[in-house]
């Protein structure tokens, strides 16, 4: 570690009356030794109204007594975050994990985790049709132009006489992808006149990116969450359709395993019609799929092609689960309605 690099994250230390014996560099978070123990400084590049959403956040969820989580450590003048020119830094106790060996999948424990979060957070908002109209409009219009860019690329790739590996596998699925994206846009509409009809939603504190690599295992095999940086007050459709997005590969691609997950979830906090039909439609629109065609598009030398197919596939294939996971989940909720 470079010397002026220690003097910084002694100086940051400082202010917990801190004394490091030693810090080791782990990437974002720096592992600090000292004669009282070892603490964990995590390195963010969050801004200053980021950060104090983030304290927001971890105060809420100690006041609502939630002890899953890694606790944030008070400097000796009372702040939670401290900023330097272009990064913030906050300070934890350090937790040494564990390997998880528990019966159930660790997926499903995270995700009871996260419906413990929501069901102590949960408040029915106030009717807003301006803001409803606004979040419906805002989310159809971004569809819109990714739609768009798919499009224009099956446009260039489809009248060449000899494709790419990468162009002819996205081809063979650009009909699927559209009829993902007209079914995500169905999804939104029932969201959007549930909304409507009822004049009220639901919103939760939102971890914003919660999946195993955000959570810690401890000894008795529960995982502790981590990194609430990107928290919000938002609906319970937008942290579980990003909590599945980023687990898909964990469940091995099984969309029943996957249902484990909602049942677990709705163990702590019921899903509403229109949450389910938030989070297929979320889940159905091709996101990941034009993340991979704008890298092939705009960074094709940074990975090899045979890199980038591996990358689609293994995305093109996760849709096709969405397909049928998505269409189960609905199912199943109007079988319960009859």
């Amino acid at each position: 570690m470079k010397h002026e690099q220690e003097n910084l994250y002694a100086s940051i230390l400082f202010y917990y009356d801190i004394y490091p014996q030693s810090i080791e560099d782990l990437g974002k978070v720096k592992r600090v030794q000292t004669g009282r123990g070892h603490y964990a400084l995590k390195e963010t590049s969050m801004t200053s109204l980021q950060a104090d959403e983030f304290v927001q956040a971890m105060r809420m969820l100690t006041k609502h007594n939630y002890r899953q989580v890694v606790p944030i450590m008070p400097t000796k003048y009372g702040e939670y975050t401290i900023s330097t020119d272009d990064k913030t830094y906050y300070l934890m106790p350090w937790v040494e994990p564990v390997e998880y060996l528990g019966r159930e999948t660790l997926e499903e424990k995270i995700i009871a985790q996260m419906a413990v979060v929501h069901r102590l957070t949960v408040q029915t908002q106030k009717f807003s049709k301006e803001a409803i109209e606004q979040s419906y409009q805002r989310l159809l219009d971004h569809w819109e132009l990714r739609r768009l860019e798919l499009n224009r690329f099956a446009d260039v790739v489809e009248v060449k006489t000899y494709m790419s590996p990468f162009e002819l596998s996205f081809i063979t699925h650009a009909h699927m992808l559209d009829t993902m994206s007209e079914r995500a846009k169905y999804h939104l509409e029932k969201w959007y006149e549930a909304c409507l009809e009822k004049e009220k939603y639901r919103t939760v504190l939102c971890h914003g990116r919660l999946s195993r690599s955000h959570s810690i295992v401890n000894m008795e095999n529960e995982p502790i969450l981590i990194n609430f940086e990107k928290a919000s007050l938002d609906t319970p459709a937008r942290d579980i359709a990003g909590f599945c997005r980023y687990s898909f590969p964990r469940a091995m691609w099984s969309e029943d395993e996957v249902l484990k997950w909602f049942f677990r979830y709705e163990r702590h906090l019921p899903l509403l019609d229109e949450e389910k039909h938030l989070i297929c439609a979320y889940l159905n629109f091709p996101e990941p799929v034009v993340f991979a065609v704008e890298a092939y598009v705009n960074k094709r030398r940074s990975k090899s092609e045979i890199e980038h197919v591996q990358r689609l596939e293994k995305r093109l294939l996760s849709m096709r689960k969405v397909q049928r996971l998505t269409q189960k989940l609905i199912v199943e909720q109007e079988q319960e309605q009859q």
